[in-house]
């Protein structure tokens, strides 16, 4: 580490990099912002802030917030790159989760040396983010944000890699379960109106449109890194009704479309407001399989199993529930 991070106590250290983090642009980050992030006062911060300029690192304009100087700047992009490569070693390497990576590396980037950082960068592959997709500035200080575009930007043939999500709870966990995490390589298949039939490894997997706007891809040839499939290069109409008979192919349909017997995984709960609620308060959450017991002879209600307890909806509802079926 140089001698001039050394001067720097860890907590200066990070309030720098928090404000490279929280930073919109050449806006100031609010120092109500700042406060948020770090859990201290707005009077930690006005302190903190003050210090900081009086080193030249920190530009602080009262009611506006504070702005990192050039030297303030390298500095805070020399702690994320450090802490960045952490993240990559603790998921990758060890099997952390990401938010656990994320806690163990806000300690390591501070004591860890230029030298050693360097080589945690060559052994790691010199990777270019973070596994949230999270762009790693490079040895030189430089942070290029790399193009990104959602999923559902891309047509069928073109492929990419995973480099953010943005979903949490248990949007983002069924995601991640079937394949979909940050550095992931994807290929389209083919889209339709509804949803978008995707290839990751050799799984196919079609996903709600709603669902697939929230994954972000840096697109690429496909025939630079090409992903194994089964699909002949017909038409988009022959590829989205495709059944491989050595492959399990995943579809998403409206839950009151299943037969009795059949099981689905709820990907997502489409009403809005109080009923969206008391669908979720009844279990009929993401990655919850839910199984047909039986349909009333007029085909309204349909009694399901869901976590061992029979829950009977109304079709109209149960139009509202998007789930994953397997064939």
């Amino acid at each position: 580490m140089s001698s001039d991070m050394n001067a720097l106590s860890d907590s200066m250290q990070m309030y720098l990099v928090s404000i490279a983090r929280l930073r919109q642009g050449d806006e100031p980050v609010p120092l109500s912002l700042l406060a948020d992030a770090l859990d201290v006062s707005p009077v930690s911060v006005n302190e903190m802030c003050r210090k900081l300029q009086d080193l030249d690192l920190v530009v602080y304009r009262p009611y506006k917030g504070a702005t990192l100087t050039e030297d303030g700047e390298r500095r805070a992009l020399a702690i994320l790159r450090r802490h960045r490569l952490w993240e990559v070693f603790l998921v990758r390497e060890l099997g952390f989760a990401y938010d656990e990576a994320h806690d163990v590396a806000c300690g390591l980037e501070h004591a860890t040396p230029a030298r050693l950082a360097e080589r945690l960068d060559a052994y790691l592959g010199h990777p270019h983010v973070n596994p949230q997709g999270e762009p790693i500035p490079s040895k030189d200080g430089d942070l290029q944000p790399r193009p990104t575009m959602p999923l559902t930007a891309l047509s069928a043939g073109e492929a990419g890699h995973v480099l953010g999500i943005d979903a949490q709870g248990a949007e983002r966990a069924f995601l991640e379960d079937h394949g979909i995490r940050p550095g992931a390589p994807l290929k389209v298949l083919a889209t339709t109106q509804s949803g978008v039939l995707v290839q990751i490894a050799d799984t196919q997997m079609s996903l709600a449109r709603d669902l697939a706007r929230l994954i972000k891809i840096e697109t690429e040839e496909a025939t630079k890194h090409p992903i194994p499939t089964a699909v002949s290069p017909t038409t988009q109409q022959e590829t989205a009704s495709m059944a491989s008979t050595d492959q399990t192919t995943v579809h998403q349909v409206t839950l009151d479309t299943l037969r009795v017997g059949q099981e689905g995984v709820v990907v997502r709960v489409g009403s809005l407001g109080p009923a969206k609620r008391r669908m979720m308060d009844m279990g009929l959450v993401p990655g919850t399989p839910v199984t047909v017991r039986r349909v009333a002879p007029l085909g309204d209600p349909i009694e399901f199993t869901v976590k061992g307890y029979s829950l009977s909806l109304r079709k109209s509802e149960a139009r509202e529930v998007i789930v994953e079926v397997k064939e």
